[in-house]
């Protein structure tokens, strides 16, 4: 059970984008597939591909952290002395941590107010907008498991870049 979670915890992003891009690459083709030789396609298939890829956008937050794959100026950032930097990255990833978390608990209160239902697939569209809180509690999550790690590194002396 522990090397589940242990493969869990490393690679949970990665596993849900990739079985969400295979999804939607198979919805995608069966739907190219039906236009060429029947003639028409489903009415459904482009909103199971718009959601899919939403899905998979949101919860590549918290991938894009785990990586360290956050939009930064090096430029101006290399620069500044070693104290300054450790102050502008423990500001820029409590910063992160805090705008997340905003984030999700703002949009659970969207998700209780939406009554809407798709064209298409009848589907409430608030299963579509709980792909931010989930996007954005993972990036929580994973955002504070990053300042924990670059705290325990002796604030990112141990760390390769």
């Amino acid at each position: 059970m522990k090397k589940v979670w242990t493969y869990l915890e490393e690679n949970l992003e990665e596993l849900l984008m990739v079985i969400l891009l295979a999804a939607f690459s198979i919805v995608m083709m069966v739907q190219v597939i039906a236009r060429n030789i029947v003639g028409g396609g489903f009415t459904w298939a482009e909103e199971v591909c718009r959601y899919l890829f939403v899905y998979s956008g949101m919860l590549s937050a918290g991938y894009c952290i785990r990586k360290g794959l956050a939009i930064r100026v090096d430029a101006v950032y290399n620069f500044f002395p070693r104290p300054i930097k450790v102050a502008i990255e423990l500001f820029a990833k409590v910063l992160t941590i805090a705008v997340y978390a905003y984030i999700t608990v703002k949009s659970i209160g969207l998700i209780q107010s939406t009554t809407s239902i798709s064209a298409a697939m009848q589907l409430p569209i608030k299963y579509v907008y709980m792909a931010i809180p989930l996007g954005m509690g993972l990036g929580t999550i994973r955002g504070i498991q990053d300042l924990v790690k670059y705290c325990k590194s002796g604030f990112g002396k141990e760390e390769k870049k």
